[in-house]
Formats: structure tokens, C-alpha cells, sequence
């Protein structure tokens, strides 16, 4: 026989129950509009009947014994959270890809500005002088001053250039990886705040919030595999835990863990004979791996690829800075050779001679050319034909091939390395960048950048998209709807006024039961 006052204690929990969940349901409700907020909910289960049944009637019936408040929880998928957070380092990767090339279409797209293309015009323009001129002082010298002019943008475009690598350097150091490694550190504190939390008895849903959020943060910069558990801590009681490891890179077949029981690891950045490096700290403090080239994706991968990446001068696919640093130097020294052949080719005549130079010495590239010393101070002058020397000629054959060069002229341009020497691809043949005219050359770069970053934006955006539905989906699960928490809040007020109803039933009963029971004949 059940216990004569436990439909009171049923009751109670009833009641205990439907107040717990609106408490829930509140909390759900405040939180609507906060950021990464994970919807909650009252874990219930049911009391089984106690007791030996040694005593009982045969044909005796046990209740429960009501309803017990297990806990609070998050709603949440790991499988959405999962997609979600792939769909983040995709869009990573393009998003720091498109940023850059922007950068390099500013250098090379100046539409509203006088332009390389322009000062080029313009020499041609006064070589087409010059050629009806041959013989009268002072043309020369303004040939000279266009060239001037020329180089001018020239040179500002490749320190242009430039400041895009610098900058994307400094980034790197200075922020990037920095916010890399202290998303590592807030995540491992909050995986010891959580622990501390889960052994007292609260299972701090709000700190999982804050872990999740920085977790999406991480995502973005590289791939990751978030690995759940539990530890032992002691009298049977077990909390959460939480590891973190990079997806889709091992070292030497095995895991390689960003923050694994109570330890972190760590990035540095480095430049290394120009290129971008990227090196990792393993949690145990000693392993150290460089990650330069291994990351499948991520605003890590973007940046580095970037920085690195050459696109047909190192047989990668990416186009990265360099790329364009190497085919605007190879329009650049193929201008100031095939000019410096023209006007050296007549060696008996006077003047003949390079007309341009690389300051210092060396191989001529953008950042470096200059107007040889020897047409700057008069040793060397623009040579109009073979006949040059003699009296009266104005035979202009060879300023005419100049300006053929520089305009009608089909004109081959080959991959050089540092050296100046033509790269060669796996069947040694030279590698050629471009073949037509000196200024298709150039609008070829711009219409190269221009092509890459269409396609890098189309790419972007197509993510974009995928994420977006992820997010989506993953909100239907884990955010807050307010009209299921309306409904919920109407649904927990019936049951909570049914509990205090059952308590005054079970209450009219038990004094029916103890004040009028056995009052016969009196």
C-alpha cells in the first residue's frame, strides 16, 4: 500500500517541476536577442515506485511516484554545428583572398588616374616626334623626359605593390596570428571554468555559450574537429571535455591537438627569405611544426597563399602577390632590354649605348630601373638608325622600331627568376607569361587581377550562401523561438495550476480521510 501522504509529495514536485520550467522558458525569452545564446530546457524523468513487493497484494498496483528535475540543457546539434563551422574556414579562405586582391587591383586598375598606359602612349607619341626630327637638338631630351614620367609610375606601382606584401606581413604578426592564439587561450580557460562549474553542480551552459562562440571565431581561421568526452573526478561524478585538433593535418599520421587536457598549443608567424611562415607549438611545449603549406583552408590558408603563392613562376595554382610582383617585373625588364638591344645594336655609332640601368646593379625589375647614367649625362643618346654619324642623315629606321616596340610589336614575355634567367617547366621548355604587344602586356596584368577576383568573389559569395543556410538551420535547432516559448509559458502555467489543483484534492482527502473517517454513532 503507497504511502498515505505521498499524493502531497507528488504534488509538490509537480509544482517544483512546472516552476523550474518557467524559469527556463523566462531565461529562453530574455536571451531572444543575445548573441550566441544556445535555447535551454528542463531535463524531467519519471520516479518509479520503491519498495519491496514481498508484502503486497497479488493483484496491488504501483504508481510513480511523480516527476524529478534531472537538469538543464542546451538544445544543440554537434552534426549541424559541424557543417556550420566547415562552411566558416571556406569562406574564411576566399574572404582573405578577395581582401588582398582588392588591394592589388587598387594598385593596377586606376581608372580615374594618369597611368602607366598613358605615360606609355606618350612615349610612343614622342618617338613619333623625334622620328620626323632627326638631327635637331632637344627632342632627344624629351623622349628621355617621358621616359622619366614613365618610370615615375612605374615605380610608385611597385612600391604600391609592395606596401600590399607589407601590410599582409605586419597582419599577420601583429593580429592575425595573435588573435589565433588568444582564441586558444579564452577557450582553454573556459574549458577549466566550465570543469570548476560542473563539480560543484552548475552545469554552466552560459560559459559553454561563450566556448561555442569562440569556437566559431577559431573556425575561421583554420579547420578544426571539436572532440567531446568526460573525466572522472572523483566519487563516481563525471564532467565534460572538450578537445580541439586540426582537421584534415597530421603529423606523421597522428592528430595534431590545439588544446587537449588542460594544454594549449601555439602559433608564431616569421618571414623567411621573403616568404611567410607559419609554425606550431604542439601542447606539450616541444614539438614544434611548421604548418606553412599543410592547412586546407581557413583565413590562415588565404593569407599564406597570398603571400606565397606564384602562380606560374612556381607551378601553383594560386595567384598570389608574387604573381603579380614577377609579371610586372617582366614587363618592366623586357621593355629596358628590348629598348637597351635597339639602341645598343649599332656599336660603331656615337652615343649608342644602354638606356636604361638597375640602380645598384643587377637584374632590372620595377622597383629598381632607371635612366642609365650614360643617357642621363649625355654619353648615350637615342641612336635614329646606323647612319647616325653621318652629316645630314635623317634616316629614323631605328626610333621607329622603337616605337613598334613599344606599341604594334608582338612580343614574347617569359617567366624570369631573380637572376633574371627564364624559368623553365618540367619538359624544360621556357615558361611563357604572355606573347602580344608592350601595352596588351601590361593590360594584361590588370585584366589578369581583374579575372581573379571576379572568380575569387563568385566563389566567395556560392559559400556565403552555403553558410548562410547552415547558420539557418542551425538556429532552428539551438535559437530561441518566441512563439514556442509563448506556447511553452501557457503550457507550464496549466501544468503548474493542475500541480496546486492536485495538492487541494489530495489535501480534501487526506481530512475526509483523517477527520471524518470512523465517526459513526457519535
Amino acid at each position: 500500500m503507497r504511502s498515505t501522504f505521498s499524493g502531497l509529495s507528488m504534488a509538490l514536485l509537480g509544482l517544483n517541476a512546472s516552476q523550474k520550467a518557467l524559469d527556463v522558458t523566462g531565461q529562453n525569452i530574455t536571451n531572444i536577442n543575445t548573441s550566441g545564446y544556445t535555447r535551454q530546457r528542463l531535463d524531467q524523468s519519471s520516479i518509479s515506485p520503491s519498495g519491496a513487493s514481498y508484502f503486497n497484494m497479488v493483484y496491488g498496483a504501483k504508481v510513480g511516484q511523480g516527476v524529478m528535475v534531472t537538469g538543464v540543457s542546451q538544445i544543440r546539434d554537434p552534426f549541424l554545428d559541424i557543417q556550420y563551422r566547415n562552411q566558416l574556414t571556406k569562406v574564411g579562405t576566399e574572404d582573405a583572398k578577395n581582401e588582398i586582391l582588392k588591394g592589388i587591383g587598387d594598385v593596377f586598375d586606376n581608372v580615374d588616374v594618369s597611368t602607366i598606359q598613358d605615360a606609355l602612349d606618350d612615349v610612343v607619341d614622342q618617338l613619333q616626334v623625334l622620328s620626323t626630327k632627326v638631327g635637331q637638338k632637344g627632342n632627344d631630351n624629351l623622349v628621355r623626359s617621358s621616359f622619366e614620367v614613365l618610370l615615375s609610375y612605374i615605380h610608385q606601382n611597385a612600391t604600391d605593390l609592395k606596401k600590399v606584401r607589407t601590410e599582409l606581413e605586419t597582419k599577420m604578426g601583429t593580429t592575425v596570428v595573435p588573435d589565433v592564439n588568444q582564441i586558444l587561450s579564452s577557450i582553454q580557460k573556459l574549458n577549466d571554468s566550465i570543469k570548476a562549474s560542473q563539480v560543484q553542480g552548475n552545469p554552466a551552459l552560459e560559459l559553454k555559450d561563450q566556448r561555442n562562440a569562440l569556437l566559431d571565431d577559431l573556425a575561421t581561421y583554420l579547420p578544426i574537429d571539436v572532440v567531446y568526452g568526460t573525466e572522472n573526478v572523483g566519487g563516481g561524478f563525471n564532467v565534460e571535455t572538450l578537445s580541439v585538433k586540426l582537421r584534415g593535418v597530421t603529423n606523421g599520421g597522428n592528430d595534431i591537438y590545439l588544446i587537449k587536457d588542460g594544454k594549449k598549443g601555439e602559433f608564431s608567424y616569421s618571414t623567411v627569405d621573403g616568404k611567410g611562415k607559419l609554425e606550431y607549438t604542439g601542447i606539450d611545449g616541444r614539438t614544434t611544426l611548421d604548418l606553412t603549406d599543410k592547412l586546407p583552408s581557413g583565413i590562415l590558408k588565404g593569407n599564406l597563399d597570398m603571400l606565397n603563392k606564384e602562380g606560374a613562376y612556381d607551378g601553383s595554382t594560386v595567384k598570389g602577390i608574387g604573381y603579380y610582383e614577377k609579371m610586372f617585373d617582366s614587363f618592366v625588364n623586357t621593355l629596358a632590354t628590348e629598348m637597351n638591344k635597339l639602341n645598343s645594336q649599332y656599336t660603331g655609332v656615337t652615343g649608342a649605348g644602354k638606356l636604361f640601368e638597375a640602380t645598384g646593379g643587377g637584374v632590372i625589375t620595377a622597383s629598381n630601373i632607371k635612366i642609365s647614367d650614360g643617357w642621363m649625362n649625355g654619353t648615350v643618346k637615342l641612336i635614329a638608325s646606323e647612319h647616325a654619324d653621318v652629316e645630314g642623315n635623317t634616316d629614323p629606321d631605328n626610333i621607329l622600331e622603337m616605337k613598334a616596340l613599344l606599341s604594334t610589336d608582338t612580343i614574347t614575355f617569359y617567366a624570369l627568376d631573380k637572376d633574371g634567367h627564364r624559368l623553365q617547366d618540367a619538359a624544360h621548355n621556357d615558361i611563357v607569361v604572355f606573347e602580344g604587344t608592350m601595352p596588351a602586356a601590361y593590360a594584361n596584368i590588370q585584366a589578369e587581377q581583374g579575372i581573379e577576383k571576379k572568380s575569387t568573389q563568385a566563389i566567395l559569395n556560392n559559400h556565403t550562401t552555403v553558410l548562410a543556410n547552415a547558420a539557418d538551420a542551425r538556429d532552428s535547432v539551438m535559437g530561441v523561438n518566441l512563439d514556442e516559448e509563448v506556447m511553452n509559458l501557457m503550457r507550464y502555467q496549466q501544468s503548474y495550476g493542475a500541480a496546486a489543483r492536485l495538492m487541494t484534492v489530495m489535501d480534501e482527502a487526506l481530512d475526509k480521510l483523517i477527520n471524518d473517517t470512523g465517526m459513526v454513532g457519535r
